[in-house]
């Protein structure tokens, strides 16, 4: 079975996406696959003014995604504070711990700074950026920051700012109620977002770490063989693993038809389950645009294809067709 496997996984992955996913469903619906593909790491958020999750791309930004899960993995972003925010336009973490008021803030430790690295990601709402000293881009060590709009003159201002990821699902409402608190002044250029504070200078005998907006990180899925849908030959259904935005997280089935060299999918929403978390790797749909984005498709667990695009054909059906893929 292992050397059936590997011949039809060699022929068929040079076969357009139409015919593979005929020849799979029709000729072969026995057949086994296994393999794992690359996934982003997904990181949770705990935060004082609620949760949210952040999918780093280790494709695009090896060297900015992994010096952020390095701090991550080594618990030095636990118990540091929002220690930034511009007119609800961002908010900045990753630099700060706060013991007491009279010592005030303290910087973490951090590793040798990293060279900007060019990521293809911009600056769109939702994104996580490297923030390095103004005049030195390659200055970035544990400091990022949130977008809350698209912003990509950041792109190349100050020599450009390093993106490498973005916010899970509704988590974008956690980080809004972030950059419209009150706000403190704790130091130079350290205008912080705080719970419960309403001075603009803080006074010891009533400001504390409790003021703060503390921050916890720590991996939650590092899965590297999750996709983002599986497809299922025996009963030409194809399950994404969908990120909503404000909506959640869901996993919905799809029924697969194949038409010639068309492949369409249609949303089978009375049987969709609400996803509680999320998972590496997650689909997403733009409702202005109708297109379905899915990162990659595998088989029994093998990853074929990877940026799958559909385009909304009959939103009455909620079905789709294929546009493109690799």
């Amino acid at each position: 079975m292992r050397k059936i496997s590997r011949a039809l996984r060699v022929q068929f992955t040079k076969l357009p996406l139409h015919t593979w996913l005929f020849a799979v469903t029709i000729a072969f619906p026995l057949c086994i696959f296994s393999a794992a593909g690359v996934a982003g790491t997904v990181v949770e958020v705990q935060t004082s003014l609620g949760t949210f999750f952040i999918e780093v791309d280790e494709d695009a930004a090896p060297v900015t995604a992994g010096n952020f899960l390095n701090y991550v993995i080594s618990g030095r972003y636990n118990n540091t504070f929002i220690h930034g925010t511009t007119g609800g336009s961002l908010i900045r973490g990753g630099g700060y711990t706060y013991d007491s008021c009279t010592i005030g803030p303290e910087h973490i430790p951090t590793d040798a700074p990293i060279a900007l690295e060019e990521t293809g990601l911009s600056n769109l709402d939702g994104t996580i950026a490297a923030l390095h000293p103004s005049g030195n881009p390659d200055g970035a060590t544990s400091e990022w920051f949130i977008n809350l709009g698209n912003d990509i003159g950041l792109d190349t201002q100050d020599g450009g700012y390093a993106v490498f990821g973005w916010i899970l699902g509704d988590g974008l409402d956690v980080v809004r109620s972030i950059s419209v608190a009150n706000v403190v002044r704790l130091g130079f250029f350290l205008e912080t977002p705080t719970t419960n504070y309403f001075e603009t200078g803080v006074d010891c005998q009533l400001f504390s770490r409790d003021n703060l907006i503390m921050v916890r990180m720590s991996v939650f899925n590092d899965n590297k063989a999750t996709a983002t849908a599986d497809f299922e030959p025996l009963t030409q259904i194809l399950g994404v693993n969908l990120d909503l935005g404000a909506a959640g997280f869901t996993r919905i089935p799809f029924a697969v038809a194949v038409n010639g060299t068309q492949i369409s999918i249609t949303a089978q929403l009375d049987a969709a389950v609400d996803l509680q978390q999320p998972v590496p790797n997650m689909a997403s749909y733009d409702a202005v645009s109708g297109r379905l984005h899915l990162p990659s498709i595998a088989v029994g667990g093998e990853i074929v294809y990877r940026n799958v695009i559909f385009d909304l054909n009959d939103l009455a059906t909620a079905t789709f067709e294929l546009r493109s893929y690799e």
